[in-house]
C-alpha cells in the first residue's frame, strides 16, 4: 500500500473473525483485505487491532472507517443490557408484557414468550393522558415523585412511552427534561423521538430496546471513537439496519437502529455487485461462524421491511422476540454457522445449532480448547478445509481434534463411522439454510429459480453449491473477497436517515397544504440528524413516501410521492397509485373500499464519496497451494480432489468434485457441477448435479 493514499476502511466484527477491507478513497480500488480473530470479551479491541495492522503498511491518518457492529445485537441476545425503567401513561405500563394477541405457536401447549426487558417493579405509570388528536385529557403531573422513584430504583436507562404521544410530544418532552436534569448519567429515550407512530405496543417495544442497549452501545462507540481519533482517523461511520451509514453521535442516540448492522452490509454489497454485473435479481446468502442470513435484491435494490423482531429464535424455538419498528433490510436468519455445535437430543436425534462455539474456544479443530463438534469440524474431517489456506488468518486446522470431537459426541453414540457423522452434520446444516432461503423467497411469493444466489461470509462459499442445488437456484455466484464481503459492503453504503409521522386520516381528506406542512416538519427532523453527520452540510433531495391502506385493514403499502422540492401528485393520482400497488401485491382491488393515509415517511440519502470496484480487475497475489487435496467421500473412499486458486482467471471451467481457494473463503464444488473463474475473481457455479 502506498503511504500517500487516503484510505477508506471497512471493518465487520463477527462472532469468530473480524474482517477488514482497505480501499483507495480517491479511486475506489480495493488494495487489501484480511481476517483476524475476533475478541468476544471486548469487540472494540478487534477493530483496533485491524486498524493497527493496516497502519503497519500505510498511514491511516485522514482515513474513513465504516464499521458493521453486533454490539447492540449481542447485548440484547445475551441479556447484558442496562437496568431499564419504563415510564408509561397510568394504566398502560404493562403493554410490553401484554404484547399482541398473536403467539409464536398458536396451538402449542408449551408456549414460551420472550421475557419483558423491563421487570414489573421498574414499570412506572405516570399521571397524564393525551387524546388521539394530541389534545390534553389529563395534564402531566407528579414529575418529582417519578424522578425520585427512578433514583431509588438505581436505574441506568429510562424509556418514555406515553399514550398517543405520536400526536403530541409535549408530555414526553417535559418528563424527559425532568429526568435528564435530575439524573444526568442515565440514558433517556422517548418514543416520540425514536418512533413517533401509532401502534402502542410496537412503539413502546422499540423505545424499550433502545434504552436497554443504549448505555452499552454508547460506551462501545465512545471507546472506538477515542481510539480511532488517537490514530488520526478522520471519519468514523457505523452501519445501520437499513444498510445506511450514520455518525457515532446518531448511533449512540439511536442504538436500536444498529440491531442488524452487520448483516445489512452484506446485502448492500450484494446489490452493488449485482448492479455492476447487470444482475438485478439476487438471493444473498451469507454464512459466518455463528449464523447464516438470507435476503433478496430485486431490481437492483434490497427489499426493505418497516419492522422486525429481534432475538426471536432462542435455541431453535420461536419465542416472539422484541418488535422493533424501524426500517431494516429484510433478512431471515438462522443459527447455522461454521461454529454451530452438533449434538444429540434426548431421543438421540442429531441436531446442528443454534448454539455456537464462537471465537472462544471455537471449533475443536482450531486447537484453542474447544471440545464440542461443529460444522467446521465436519469439514475438517472430510477434507474440504485445507490447512495451508488458513495460514494467513493465524488459524491452525488440526484434523485429529475434529475427528476426536465428532467421534466422541456423535459417531460413537450413533454407531456410525466418523465420515458418515461428518456428512450428516453438513447435510443438516445445509437443510437448515435451504429452509432459511425458502423463508426469504418462497414464503414471500418469490421463486428461487428466477434468481441467482450470491454467497458470502467465511463459510458461505463452502456450502453455497449444496444450498443452491437444494433450493433450485439458477446459478451460484461467489464474488471477489467473499470472506470479507460484509466489510466491503460497509464502505459502499450512503448516509441514510428515515423519519416518520402518523396522520391516520382518509386519503380524500388530505390536501396539498397538509402534505407540505407535514413534510416540512419531517424535513426539520432530518436536518437535525444530518447536522451530526460528517457530510451533513449538504442537503440531498429526500424521498417522500405515503403509507396507506384500505379502511379497516391492518397493513400499509408505501406509495412514492416523488423527491423533495417537486410538486405533490394530486390526491386522486395518489389513490390510483395505491390501488395499483395493492392489485400488484394481492392480485385484486377493492373498488368500493375507502383509502386511509396512515404514515408519512421522509428518506434522506447522502453518498459517502467512495465508489464500488466490485467488477474491477483483481490484484491479489496467487496462493501457494498443492495441486490436489485429500477429500473423503460419503462411502469413506479418499480421492485427490483438484485444488484451484480463484486469484487467476481460467478460460476452462472447473469441474466438480473440486476445491477452489478464494480469498478469505473456500468454494466446494460437488460432482456434476461446473465453475468459471472470471477476471474480477468471481466464481460462477452452474448447478447440474447432486451433492457428493
Amino acid at each position: 500500500m502506498s503511504a500517500a493514499r487516503r484510505l477508506l476502511i471497512g471493518i465487520d466484527v463477527g462472532g469468530t473473525f473480524t474482517d477488514a477491507v482497505v480501499l483507495d478513497a480517491a479511486s475506489g480500488e480495493l488494495v487489501e483485505a484480511f481476517k483476524l480473530p475476533s475478541s468476544p470479551s471486548d469487540p472494540a479491541q478487534a477493530v483496533i487491532n485491524a486498524i493497527d495492522a493496516i497502519a503497519k503498511k500505510a498511514s491511516v491518518a485522514g482515513a474513513t472507517v465504516c464499521h458493521g457492529t453486533t454490539v447492540g445485537t449481542n447485548t440484547l441476545i445475551e441479556r447484558k443490557g442496562s437496568r431499564t425503567a419504563l415510564l408509561a401513561t397510568q394504566g398502560f405500563a404493562d403493554v410490553i408484557a401484554l404484547r399482541r394477541q398473536a403467539r409464536p405457536s398458536l396451538y402449542g401447549f408449551d408456549v414460551r414468550i420472550s421475557e419483558p426487558l423491563v421487570p414489573d417493579a421498574l414499570r412506572f405509570g405516570v399521571a397524564e393522558r393525551l387524546a388521539a388528536d394530541g389534545s390534553v385529557v389529563t395534564p402531566l403531573s407528579g414529575q418529582d415523585a417519578t424522578v425520585d422513584a427512578l433514583r431509588r430504583a438505581g436505574v441506568e436507562a429510562v424509556a418514555i412511552s406515553f399514550l398517543n404521544s405520536y400526536a403530541s410530544a409535549a408530555h414526553e418532552e417535559a418528563i424527559e427534561q425532568a429526568v435528564r436534569e435530575a439524573l444526568p448519567d442515565v440514558f433517556v429515550t422517548r418514543s416520540s423521538d425514536i418512533c413517533p407512530e401509532f401502534r402502542e405496543y410496537e412503539r413502546t417495544s422499540t423505545t424499550v430496546v433502545n434504552a436497554y442497549i443504549g448505555p452499552a452501545v454508547q460506551r462501545y462507540v465512545a471507546r472506538l471513537g477515542e481510539a480511532l481519533g488517537a490514530r488520526a482517523i478522520e471519519r468514523f461511520m457505523v452501519v445501520k439496519s437499513n444498510g445506511g451509514l450514520t455518525s457515532p453521535e446518531n448511533a449512540a442516540r439511536y442504538p436500536v437502529h444498529l440491531i442488524e448492522s452487520g448483516p445489512a452490509a452484506a446485502i448492500i454489497a450484494t446489490a452493488a455487485y449485482g448492479r455492476a454485473r447487470g444482475l438485478p435479481n439476487l438471493i444473498t446468502f451469507d454464512m459466518g461462524g455463528t449464523t447464516a442470513k438470507a435476503g433478496v435484491v430485486r431490481g437492483g435494490e434490497p427489499i426493505m421491511a418497516a419492522e422486525f423482531y429481534a432475538d426471536r429464535l432462542v435455541e431453535g424455538k420461536d419465542l416472539g422476540g422484541y418488535v422493533i419498528r424501524s426500517a431494516v433490510l429484510d433478512l431471515v436468519e438462522v443459527g447455522a454457522g461454521g461454529g454451530s455445535i452438533a449434538w444429540l437430543d434426548e431421543a438421540g436425534v442429531l441436531k446442528v445449532g443454534p448454539v455456537s462455539a464462537g471465537a472462544d474456544p471455537g471449533p475443536a479443530c482450531y486447537g484453542r480448547g474447544g471440545a464440542r463438534p461443529t460444522v467446521t469440524d465436519a469439514h475438517a474431517v472430510i477434507g474440504t478445509l485445507v490447512p495451508s489456506l488458513f495460514a494467513a488468518s493465524g488459524v491452525r486446522i488440526d484434523r485429529a481434534q475434529a475427528v476426536a470431537a465428532i467421534t466422541q459426541d456423535i459417531a460413537e453414540p450413533l454407531g456410525w463411522p466418523v465420515v458418515r457423522a461428518a456428512y450428516a452434520i453438513i447435510d443438516i446444516a445445509v437443510a437448515n439454510m435451504a429452509q432459511m432461503v425458502r423463508l426469504a423467497t418462497v414464503q414471500r411469493g418469490l421463486d428461487p429459480r428466477d434468481f441467482a444466489m450470491l454467497a458470502s461470509g467465511g463459510a458461505g462459499p463452502l456450502h453455497a453449491a449444496a444450498v443452491g442445488e437444494e433450493i433450485g437456484a439458477r446459478e451460484v455466484i461467489v464474488p471477489p473477497y467473499p470472506g470479507m464481503f460484509s466489510a466491503l459492503g460497509a464502505t459502499l453504503g450512503a448516509v441514510r436517515h428515515e423519519v416518520t409521522a402518523t396522520v391516520l386520516r382518509p386519503l380524500s381528506g388530505l390536501t396539498d397544504a397538509d402534505l407540505h406542512e407535514s413534510f416540512a416538519r419531517l424535513q426539520e427532523r432530518i436536518d437535525v440528524l444530518l447536522a451530526a453527520e460528517p457530510e451533513g452540510k449538504e442537503h440531498p433531495a429526500p424521498e417522500r413516501i405515503l403509507e396507506a391502506r384500505f379502511v379497516g385493514q391492518m397493513f400499509e403499502l408505501a406509495v412514492p410521492l416523488g423527491p423533495g422540492g417537486t410538486a405533490f401528485p394530486p390526491i386522486a393520482e395518489i389513490e390510483t397509485r395505491f390501488r395499483s400497488l395493492y392489485a400488484s401485491e394481492y392480485g385484486f382491488d377493492l373498488p368500493n373500499a375507502r383509502v386511509q393515509a396512515v404514515n408519512l415517511r421522509l428518506v434522506a440519502r447522502l453518498p459517502l464519496g467512495g465508489r464500488s470496484t466490485l467488477a474491477a480487475e483483481r490484484h491479489d497475489a496467487p496462493i501457494d497451494h498443492p495441486a490436489t487435496t485429500p477429500l473423503l467421500l460419503r462411502d469413506g473412499r479418499e480421492i485427490a480432489a483438484p485444488l484451484h486458486d480463484a486469484s487467476s482467471a481460467r478460460t476452462e471451467p472447473v469441474a466438480g468434485r473440486a476445491i477452489i481457494a478464494h480469498s478469505g473463503a473456500t468454494v466446494w464444488l460437488h460432482e456434476g457441477q461446473r465453475a468459471v473463474i472470471d477476471a474480477d475473481g468471481s466464481v460462477v457455479i452452474t448447478l447440474k448435479g447432486a451433492a457428493a
